[in-house]
Protein backbone atom coordinates (compact mmCIF):
# COMPACT_ATOMS: atom_id res chain seq x y z
CA UNK A 1 0.00 0.00 0.00
CA UNK A 2 2.86 2.37 0.77
CA UNK A 3 4.47 1.63 -2.61
CA UNK A 4 1.18 2.25 -4.41
CA UNK A 5 0.79 5.54 -2.54
CA UNK A 6 4.34 6.56 -3.51
CA UNK A 7 3.39 5.97 -7.15
CA UNK A 8 0.42 8.32 -6.84
CA UNK A 9 2.60 11.02 -5.27
CA UNK A 10 5.18 10.59 -8.05
CA UNK A 11 2.54 10.93 -10.77
CA UNK A 12 1.10 14.04 -9.11
CA UNK A 13 4.49 15.74 -8.99
CA UNK A 14 5.04 14.82 -12.63
CA UNK A 15 1.65 16.30 -13.58
CA UNK A 16 2.58 19.49 -11.74
CA UNK A 17 5.50 20.05 -14.09
CA UNK A 18 3.07 20.16 -17.02
CA UNK A 19 1.81 23.47 -15.59
CA UNK A 20 5.16 25.00 -16.56
CA UNK A 21 5.08 25.71 -20.28
CA UNK A 22 7.41 27.58 -22.58
CA UNK A 23 5.86 30.92 -23.54
CA UNK A 24 4.63 31.32 -27.08
CA UNK A 25 6.27 33.93 -29.23
CA UNK A 26 4.77 36.22 -31.87
CA UNK A 27 5.50 35.12 -35.43
CA UNK A 28 9.01 36.09 -36.35
CA UNK A 29 9.79 37.51 -32.90
CA UNK A 30 12.73 35.69 -31.31
CA UNK A 31 14.29 38.46 -29.22
CA UNK A 32 15.96 37.48 -25.94
CA UNK A 33 14.32 40.46 -24.24
CA UNK A 34 10.89 39.36 -25.44
CA UNK A 35 11.55 35.85 -24.14
CA UNK A 36 12.65 37.16 -20.74
CA UNK A 37 9.57 39.36 -20.61
CA UNK A 38 7.31 36.45 -21.53
CA UNK A 39 8.94 34.24 -18.87
CA UNK A 40 8.47 36.96 -16.26
CA UNK A 41 4.79 37.26 -17.17
CA UNK A 42 4.31 33.60 -16.22
CA UNK A 43 5.10 34.30 -12.55
CA UNK A 44 1.68 33.03 -11.37
CA UNK A 45 2.50 29.56 -12.73
CA UNK A 46 5.84 29.56 -10.87
CA UNK A 47 4.22 30.50 -7.54
CA UNK A 48 1.49 27.89 -7.90
CA UNK A 49 4.01 25.22 -8.92
CA UNK A 50 6.47 25.90 -6.09
CA UNK A 51 3.82 26.03 -3.38
CA UNK A 52 2.12 22.88 -4.67
CA UNK A 53 5.39 20.99 -5.06
CA UNK A 54 6.49 21.92 -1.54
CA UNK A 55 3.11 20.91 -0.11
CA UNK A 56 2.97 17.57 -1.96
CA UNK A 57 6.51 16.83 -0.81
CA UNK A 58 5.72 17.56 2.85
CA UNK A 59 2.49 15.55 2.69
CA UNK A 60 4.49 12.65 1.23
CA UNK A 61 7.07 13.01 4.02
CA UNK A 62 4.30 12.89 6.64
CA UNK A 63 2.76 9.88 4.90
CA UNK A 64 6.10 8.07 5.22
CA UNK A 65 6.55 9.17 8.82
CA UNK A 66 3.16 7.66 9.60
CA UNK A 67 4.08 4.37 7.96
CA UNK A 68 7.29 4.28 10.02
CA UNK A 69 5.17 3.63 13.10
CA UNK A 70 2.43 1.51 11.50
CA UNK A 71 2.92 -2.25 11.28
CA UNK A 72 -0.28 -3.44 9.60
CA UNK A 73 -3.44 -2.20 7.91
CA UNK A 74 -7.09 -3.13 7.71
CA UNK A 75 -9.96 -2.34 5.35
CA UNK A 76 -10.90 0.94 7.01
CA UNK A 77 -7.33 2.16 6.99
CA UNK A 78 -7.02 1.31 3.28
CA UNK A 79 -10.21 3.24 2.48
CA UNK A 80 -8.93 6.24 4.45
CA UNK A 81 -5.66 5.98 2.51
CA UNK A 82 -7.66 5.81 -0.73
CA UNK A 83 -9.56 8.98 0.18
CA UNK A 84 -6.22 10.62 0.98
CA UNK A 85 -4.81 9.70 -2.43
CA UNK A 86 -7.99 10.89 -4.16
CA UNK A 87 -7.50 14.36 -2.72
CA UNK A 88 -3.76 14.34 -3.37
CA UNK A 89 -4.52 13.48 -7.01
CA UNK A 90 -6.58 16.68 -7.25
CA UNK A 91 -3.62 18.95 -6.46
CA UNK A 92 -2.58 19.43 -10.12
CA UNK A 93 -6.11 20.64 -10.93
CA UNK A 94 -6.24 23.20 -8.12
CA UNK A 95 -2.68 24.25 -8.99
CA UNK A 96 -3.85 24.94 -12.52
CA UNK A 97 -6.69 27.05 -11.13
CA UNK A 98 -4.25 29.07 -9.04
CA UNK A 99 -1.82 29.53 -11.93
CA UNK A 100 -4.58 30.75 -14.25
CA UNK A 101 -6.40 33.02 -11.82
CA UNK A 102 -3.73 34.55 -9.58
CA UNK A 103 -3.89 38.33 -9.83
CA UNK A 104 -7.44 38.28 -11.25
CA UNK A 105 -10.85 38.90 -9.70
CA UNK A 106 -11.38 35.13 -9.55
CA UNK A 107 -8.28 34.55 -7.39
CA UNK A 108 -10.38 34.41 -4.20
CA UNK A 109 -12.39 31.43 -5.47
CA UNK A 110 -9.30 29.65 -6.83
CA UNK A 111 -7.46 30.19 -3.54
CA UNK A 112 -10.48 29.00 -1.54
CA UNK A 113 -10.60 25.64 -3.37
CA UNK A 114 -6.81 25.36 -3.22
CA UNK A 115 -6.66 25.77 0.56
CA UNK A 116 -9.76 23.67 1.24
CA UNK A 117 -8.17 20.82 -0.70
CA UNK A 118 -5.14 20.90 1.60
CA UNK A 119 -7.44 21.04 4.63
CA UNK A 120 -9.13 17.89 3.31
CA UNK A 121 -5.79 16.17 2.73
CA UNK A 122 -4.74 16.88 6.32
CA UNK A 123 -8.18 15.64 7.37
CA UNK A 124 -7.62 12.26 5.71
CA UNK A 125 -4.18 12.02 7.36
CA UNK A 126 -5.93 12.64 10.68
CA UNK A 127 -8.50 9.91 9.97
CA UNK A 128 -5.69 7.47 9.15
CA UNK A 129 -3.74 8.44 12.26
CA UNK A 130 -6.71 8.25 14.63
CA UNK A 131 -7.70 4.83 13.30
CA UNK A 132 -4.14 3.45 13.42
CA UNK A 133 -3.54 4.68 16.98
CA UNK A 134 -6.94 3.78 18.47
CA UNK A 135 -6.08 1.17 21.11
CA UNK A 136 -2.69 1.12 19.31
CA UNK A 137 -4.42 -1.13 16.77
CA UNK A 138 -2.00 -0.83 13.85
CA UNK A 139 1.21 0.35 15.51
CA UNK A 140 4.48 -1.55 15.36
CA UNK A 141 6.30 0.55 17.96
CA UNK A 142 5.83 0.62 21.72
CA UNK A 143 3.08 3.10 22.56
CA UNK A 144 5.51 5.19 24.62
CA UNK A 145 7.57 5.73 21.47
CA UNK A 146 4.73 7.16 19.40
CA UNK A 147 3.65 10.79 19.69
CA UNK A 148 -0.04 10.01 19.29
CA UNK A 149 -1.53 13.16 20.81
CA UNK A 150 1.15 15.51 19.46
CA UNK A 151 0.59 14.37 15.87
CA UNK A 152 -3.20 14.45 16.27
CA UNK A 153 -2.99 18.00 17.59
CA UNK A 154 -0.63 19.03 14.80
CA UNK A 155 -2.97 17.72 12.13
CA UNK A 156 -5.96 19.43 13.77
CA UNK A 157 -4.04 22.71 13.80
CA UNK A 158 -3.17 22.24 10.11
CA UNK A 159 -6.80 21.54 9.16
CA UNK A 160 -7.95 24.62 11.06
CA UNK A 161 -5.23 26.84 9.59
CA UNK A 162 -5.94 25.73 6.01
CA UNK A 163 -9.66 26.34 6.57
CA UNK A 164 -8.93 29.82 7.94
CA UNK A 165 -6.66 30.47 4.95
CA UNK A 166 -9.49 29.42 2.62
CA UNK A 167 -11.89 31.88 4.28
CA UNK A 168 -9.29 34.66 4.34
CA UNK A 169 -8.85 34.20 0.59
CA UNK A 170 -12.15 36.03 0.05
CA UNK A 171 -10.71 39.06 1.85
CA UNK A 172 -6.98 39.01 1.11
CA UNK A 173 -6.11 36.14 -1.29
CA UNK A 174 -2.34 36.62 -1.10
CA UNK A 175 -2.40 36.23 2.69
CA UNK A 176 -3.92 32.77 2.24
CA UNK A 177 -0.91 31.79 0.11
CA UNK A 178 1.45 33.00 2.82
CA UNK A 179 -0.45 30.88 5.36
CA UNK A 180 -0.14 27.93 3.01
CA UNK A 181 3.63 28.42 2.84
CA UNK A 182 3.84 28.70 6.64
CA UNK A 183 1.94 25.41 6.95
CA UNK A 184 4.47 23.68 4.72
CA UNK A 185 7.14 24.65 7.25
CA UNK A 186 4.91 23.64 10.17
CA UNK A 187 4.08 20.21 8.74
CA UNK A 188 7.75 19.58 7.95
CA UNK A 189 8.47 19.69 11.70
CA UNK A 190 5.74 17.21 12.71
CA UNK A 191 7.38 14.13 14.25
CA UNK A 192 5.52 10.84 14.60
CA UNK A 193 7.87 9.14 17.03
CA UNK A 194 10.63 10.02 19.43
CA UNK A 195 13.62 8.92 17.39
CA UNK A 196 15.69 11.69 15.86
CA UNK A 197 15.98 9.98 12.46
CA UNK A 198 12.76 9.07 10.63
Amino acid sequence: METFSDGVFAIDITLLTFQLKAPEHPDGEYSSLLLLHALAEQWPAYIAFLLSFATIFIIWVNHHRMYNVIHRSDSRFMFYNGAHLLLVSSIPFTTSLMANYINTEAMAVASFFYMMLFAGICGTLLLMWRHATKDYLLLKRPAADVRVILVRTGLLISISAYTIAALISFLVPYVSLVIGLALVIYLSRLKYHRERVV
